[in-house]
C-alpha cells in the first residue's frame, strides 16, 4: 500500500512539472504574439531619416558607399561613379 502511495506521488509530481512547463511556453508564446511595435515616433524618425539620404544627389550617395577597405582608391571610386550613374541614372535614386 505504502508503494503504491509513492508511485501515484511521483506520477503527479510528473505531471505537475510537464503543466508548469506548458503554461510556462504557452505565456511566453503570448506574450511574443502581443509584443508591441514600433512607435509612430520610430516610425517617422526613420522616415524622415531617409528623406535626407534620398535628398542627395546620386554622385554623393555613391561616394558614400566608398571606404578605405575597398581595392580602389577614392579617385578610382568617384571615376566607377560617373561611369555608373551615367549606365545606371536610377540606380542611386532608389533607397538601398
Amino acid at each position: 500500500m505504502a508503494i503504491d502511495i509513492f508511485a501515484l506521488f511521483r506520477r503527479t509530481a510528473m505531471f505537475t512539472s510537464v503543466g508548469v512547463a506548458a503554461v510556462a511556453i504557452s505565456v511566453f508564446l503570448i506574450a511574443l504574439v502581443h509584443a508591441p511595435g514600433p512607435s509612430i515616433a520610430q516610425v517617422q524618425d526613420t522616415q524622415q531619416k531617409a528623406g535626407k539620404v534620398e535628398g542627395k544627389s546620386p554622385m554623393a550617395r555613391c561616394m558614400d558607399t566608398w571606404d578605405r577597405a575597398a581595392q580602389m582608391s577614392k579617385q578610382e571610386w568617384k571615376e566607377t561613379c560617373k561611369r555608373t550613374i551615367k549606365e545606371n541614372p536610377g540606380l542611386y535614386n532608389k533607397a538601398f
